[in-house]
């Protein structure tokens, strides 16, 4: 009867699970002691704005050494009154928010799915307005809200931001090419207008892109802050970002520089709550969008 041979097993062989998994545990601890870092001052912020007014505060701690809101209720008071600045930010940002992507869409219907005269120029001469620096525009921009009469005008916030800029046409452009063009003809063949294949057929299937450069816009407007103090000179009618550079340069109390940090806090929670709304989809559209 044969004995069965004994296998030796190659010590080179051998699977390297735990040393995978080590190299995992570290991974994972460096990068969550690296993100602590990083979100410790705003943690200390947080906790900075919940404090009491007299109450002596670590600005290294982030927990408030008496809790009150005290510095929110000053924040909302008729010497600061942010709240008017909110609802003027909110305003804007919205309005322009939501014709920009209209016409971004539009736009890039256009380029992308029709036929016409100079439609490739139209696209070189779009690409070359996003090589061109913000600032260089700013005065060309000026002028003509000067001309058409819309300088302390919320019409002249809106309007330069309606055609989403070079870069909101490109993406929506790009994207338009995943659509089928096959869809689109056999919808032309059963009659369909231009109107009904972008209302109906387009638009449903560029919900995620739109989504990209509503997110796009909306961060933009919100946080526009040369762009308002050159056009907005009534302080009535400013936005929230130059009032809160505004103040921050004119302290005149000892807890000014808490409510502006207040005020800044909450001013960040859009930015914050468009990122964790849309970024589980942002990357992948993006993505696609630069693929096609």
């Amino acid at each position: 009867m044969a004995t069965p041979a004994l296998s030796i097993q190659n010590p080179l062989s051998r699977p390297k699970i735990g040393l995978f998994r080590l190299r995992a545990i570290v991974t994972t601890v460096i990068a969550a002691i690296l993100a602590l870092v990083f979100v410790w001052p705003f943690l200390c912020l947080v906790g900075a704005t919940f404090n009491q007014i007299d109450a002596v505060l670590n600005p290294l701690i982030p927990i408030p050494a008496k809790f009150s809101l005290q510095f929110y209720q000053l924040m909302f008071n008729e010497k600061y009154h942010f709240q008017d600045y909110i609802l003027n930010s909110v305003v804007v940002s919205v309005s322009a928010t939501a014709l920009s992507a209209l016409a971004c869409a539009l736009s890039g219907y256009a380029l992308a799915k029709l036929r016409f005269p100079g439609r490739d120029l139209l696209f070189s001469l779009i690409i070359g307005v996003m090589l061109l620096p913000t600032a260089t525009m700013l005065v060309p921009q000026f002028v003509v809200m000067r001309e058409l009469k819309l300088v302390n005008n919320y019409w002249g916030l809106i309007l330069p931001g309606v055609g989403g800029g070079a870069f909101g046409i490109f993406l929506m452009r790009q994207f338009m090419l995943n659509i089928p063009t096959e869809m689109l003809e056999a919808a032309r063949m059963d009659g369909a207008n231009e109107f009904e294949l972008f209302s109906r057929i387009v638009l449903p299937n560029a919900k995620a892109g739109i989504g990209v450069i509503a997110t796009l816009s909306l961060r933009g407007n919100w946080n526009a802050l040369l762009w308002p103090q050159l056009i907005i000179t009534d302080p009535a009618k400013q936005l929230l970002m130059p009032q809160i550079a505004l103040h921050n340069n004119l302290m005149v109390e000892v807890w000014a520089i808490h409510v502006v940090r207040t005020a800044s806090l909450v001013a960040a929670m859009v930015p914050l709550a468009l990122y964790a709304y849309s970024q589980r989809h942002f990357i992948s559209t993006l993505a696609g969008a630069i693929k096609g």
